[in-house]
Order: C-alpha cells, then sequence, then structure tokens
C-alpha cells in the first residue's frame, strides 16, 4: 500500500460523516433504514420511510455520550499490536459491473449470499421507487413489484425483505410471499435470513412496543418471538444463532432460545448489534458528542469467545464468516481477524477519484466476493468483486 493510499484513508477516518442521534425509539427503524440506504447509494437522498414502526436493533442516546473517540491508526492493529498490510497469502480482485435488467440512475447491490453466488441490489431513481433486482451468478432478475427493500439473500437465493408499509415479505423459487405480522402488532422489520430459511427480523406496536421475531421461509404464516417484549433480532447465523437486544443492552439467543447479554467496550455506556456471520457480530458504540450529533463507532464480536473489540474505523458495513471485517466507505478495505488488509481496485474507465467513488455493502464468507457500487457522473452502477487466493 502506497503513502498516497495511507494519506487518503487517514483523510476518510478524520472525514467520516457523524449521524444524527437517535434520540426517540419510534424513530430507530426510519433512522436505521436511512444508515442503510445511504451507505448503499452513496449519501443521495434515496431514504425509506417505515412510518410507524418501532426499535429495531437501535439504541437510545438520550443522556450523556460515550468517552471520546481514541486515536485510530490507519489499519486495524493485528493482536501483537503492530499493524499489516501483508495478506497471509496472496489474494487478487477484479471489480465487474452487473448487468441491469431495468433502467434507473440509482442501481446498487446491497447484498451477497455466504457462497457468493447470489448478490441482492435495488434498481431505481432514488425516490422509493427502486425494483428489488436477484442476480444469480451474474444474470439478473427483477423481483415482483410486490417485493421492496430487501434486506438479505441466502445460500439458496431467497431473498428477505420489508416493504414501506411495514410488511415483511420473502421471494424463493420465482414466488412472492408475505409474512405473518404477530397479534398484538402493526409492522414488522426483516433484517436476515438463513441457509434453513430462518428469517430474522422485529415486530412494532403501539407505544413503541417491539418484540424480536423468527420465522421460517417454509411456513411464512408461522412465527416464534424470541426473548422478552422489548427485544429486536438483527441478524442470525447459519446455525440459528440470533443476535440483536433487550432494551440497551447487545444480545444473543442460541438455537434453543436461551438469551445472554453481549459484552460492550470498558468505558462505552451501552452497544448495538447490527449483523453476525459465523463466529462473527458487528455493531456499534455511541462516541463523542459533537453539537446535537454523535458519532457512532464499529465493535466487533466474536461469539464463541465472547470477546467485544473496538474497531479503528469510521464504519463496517460487512462481517464474513471467516472474519474478514469489510470497511465499506470511501476506498473499500477488507481486514482480516489478524489486522492484515488489502484495499479493493477500481474500475480502468471509471474516471473520478474521490472518496465516496466506491461503496462496499456486502461480503461473502470467505471473502472473496464483495458487492457495492460506483458513484460518477451523478449514476449509481452496481458492482461485483471477485477474489482469488
Amino acid at each position: 500500500m502506497s503513502t498516497l493510499d495511507d494519506q487518503r484513508i487517514a483523510a476518510l477516518l478524520r472525514a467520516a460523516p457523524v449521524p444524527e442521534p437517535r434520540v426517540d425509539v419510534g424513530r430507530a427503524v426510519r433512522d436505521g433504514r436511512r444508515r442503510r440506504r445511504r451507505r448503499r447509494v452513496g449519501g443521495i437522498a434515496a431514504v425509506t420511510v417505515l412510518g410507524g414502526l418501532g426499535v429495531v436493533g437501535a439504541v437510545q442516546l438520550s443522556g450523556a455520550a460515550g468517552r471520546p473517540v481514541p486515536d485510530t491508526p490507519v489499519l486495524a492493529a493485528s493482536p501483537s499490536g503492530t499493524v499489516s498490510t501483508a495478506p497471509a497469502s496472496p489474494v487478487t480482485c477484479e471489480a465487474s459491473w452487473l448487468p441491469q435488467p431495468i433502467g434507473g440512475p440509482v442501481a446498487v447491490a446491497s447484498g451477497v449470499d455466504p457462497t457468493g453466488r447470489y448478490v441482492v441490489g435495488e434498481i431505481g431513481t432514488g425516490q422509493e421507487d427502486g425494483r428489488v433486482v436477484l442476480w444469480t451468478d451474474g444474470q439478473a432478475d427483477v423481483l415482483p413489484a410486490g417485493a421492496r427493500h430487501a434486506a438479505a439473500v441466502n445460500a439458496g437465493g431467497v431473498v428477505v425483505g420489508t416493504n414501506g408499509d411495514g410488511t415483511g415479505w420473502l421471494y424463493r423459487d420465482g414466488k412472492l410471499r408475505f409474512l405473518a405480522t404477530p397479534r398484538g402488532y402493526h409492522g414488522v422489520l426483516i433484517n436476515a435470513v438463513n441457509g434453513r430459511g430462518d428469517i430474522a427480523g422485529t415486530a412494532s406496536g403501539a407505544g413503541d412496543s417491539h418484540h424480536a421475531v423468527l420465522w421460517s421461509a417454509d411456513r411464512p404464516q408461522e412465527y416464534r418471538l424470541v426473548g422478552q417484549p422489548g427485544s429486536t433480532a438483527t441478524g442470525i447465523t447459519e446455525d440459528g444463532t440470533v443476535v440483536g437486544a433487550t432494551g440497551q443492552l447487545p444480545y444473543r439467543w442460541t438455537p434453543q432460545g436461551t438469551g445472554a447479554a453481549l459484552a460492550v467496550p470498558d468505558g462505552y455506556p451501552r452497544a448495538s448489534v447490527e449483523s453476525a456471520r459465523g463466529e462473527w457480530a458487528i455493531g456499534t458504540v455511541p462516541g463523542v458528542r459533537q453539537g446535537g450529533a454523535v458519532q457512532m463507532l464499529p465493535v466487533r464480536w466474536n461469539l464463541t469467545t465472547g470477546a467485544v473489540s473496538l474497531l479503528p474505523f469510521p464504519g463496517a458495513t460487512g462481517i464474513a464468516g471467516n472474519g474478514d471485517l469489510l470497511v465499506g466507505d470511501g476506498a473499500p478495505l477488507v481486514v482480516a481477524p489478524d489486522g492484515t488488509s488489502r484495499r479493493l481496485p477500481g474500475r480502468p474507465e471509471v474516471r473520478a477519484t474521490e472518496a465516496g467513488t466506491y461503496t462496499a455493502n456486502g461480503i461473502s464468507d470467505d471473502g472473496l466476493t464483495l458487492v457495492g457500487a460506483v458513484y460518477e457522473n451523478q449514476v449509481h452502477r452496481p458492482l461485483v468483486w471477485r477474489c482469488r487466493r
């Protein structure tokens, strides 16, 4: 990695965006969807509003903010305390365009299944009209118009998501089906699906009530509530481990339903979990308050050991089953658990060089397939990186 690259990463760290504080539970779905959509389309106004839904894995930030942001090294520190940019084995990556079956200036790949075969994304104008697209081995299919805002795709090509009215859905084998909303709640937000077809999300009701929920792709009209009222589910692993929150505590539930709080980094009042793959999960803690905003700092958990670590990056957009971390904003990096890193290459015909030209949003379990978009000349184009060891 060149000195110029190092300077660019340092500049990105200094320029990390500071999100709006989430000060009430009722706004959490809207805020979470805004963060997700902004990350996918480079910050333009492509915002989904799920009015009336409750908290989904977010934590309130009322009261004092967390401790100040620590000095951040350019790359993640290895267990020995040093930083390395030399991979354990050579990895070469190539960026390729994904085909666009329909027109639209905002075309973004937002997720990839654990095997790297299936990619999901959206194409539209960025004004709540996006159509969900599923790429299978690079071939594109547009999902029915009744499916909007895809959240995830599994190794069988099952796509799940949530429409703007709070209706959950799944798409499998060319058919769109809707998920039951639990009795006593008025909407859901779907966040993840594993290879068995277990679907994790959160139901929301009156007075900001909410509850973590599991569905099955085989029986979408049946559901199982997870944990206690006030819980949320934001991710699920292949073995059925669910991650989310109970109150303001990050939480995990075993496949048998036994729950336990996850550790919070020393010196921070709370944490939230956003997603999980394999034995790893990522999320955030509140950092410094600057005026009326709070900077959220990324953290990573090892679900096997329970260890939690604060990450020296402005944000993390994905975690692979092997522990590779995807730092997706500005100039995408893949950082291994031992601290070694590799930068994702660009396309030779893309002339834009400013931070934010490339975004990366999803990573396969082996860390060798990554998806995202390029922003140039007011247009977003979907992209996939294929890597080889």
